[in-house]
């Protein structure tokens, strides 16, 4: 885990994505205007496939990198609160695992919805873990387990109980 928050931090504190994605859109959009004046088919088909790659990094970039931004101030300033994670992890489809839990939080109950984690794949089963919040965002940033960090989506919601 202290490897994942050591990327989470390098990622999402200090290593220039932004950057990176403005120079690949950059590059994207000089490949278009080449494609354009280009006259040889091979170079267009080769500028073209350029500016898909490209735009596609770009896009990729700039949509992670507030999650990123996120759980790297969360593994400095979290709020942490302990409880017993309940995971599902759903393989069914290979391509897309779905990776669902839920948290009780006093009269609470979070259903947490996860990305894709670093460099581990959870099991299902029940883990003590941390659900990591920051004071300006309704949903956690982060949630750590002793095997690795899960990443929350925007699916993510607590709900309140009705006995409370």
């Amino acid at each position: 885990m202290k490897q994942q928050i050591h990327y989470v931090r390098q990622f999402g504190e200090s290593w220039p994505l932004s950057k990176a994605a403005i120079v690949l859109a950059l590059i994207s959009v000089a490949a278009i205007y080449a494609f354009n004046v280009a006259s040889h088919e091979q170079l267009k088909v080769f500028l073209l496939f350029v500016a898909g790659v490209c735009g596609l990094l770009a896009f990729a970039i700039l949509t992670h990198l507030p999650q990123l931004k996120r759980a790297a101030r969360a593994t400095r300033t979290g709020r942490r609160v302990q409880g017993m994670l309940h995971l599902t992890v759903d393989r069914s489809d290979s391509e897309n695992i779905l990776i669902v839990g839920s948290l009780q939080e006093g009269s609470a109950t979070w259903q947490l919805h996860f990305g894709k984690p670093m460099g581990w794949t959870p099991q299902s089963g029940e883990w003590p873990c941390h659900l990591v919040m920051l004071a300006d965002d309704p949903i956690p940033a982060l949630v750590e387990l002793n095997q690795g960090l899960l990443f929350p989506t925007s699916k993510s919601h607590k709900v309140f109980s009705q006995n409370a």
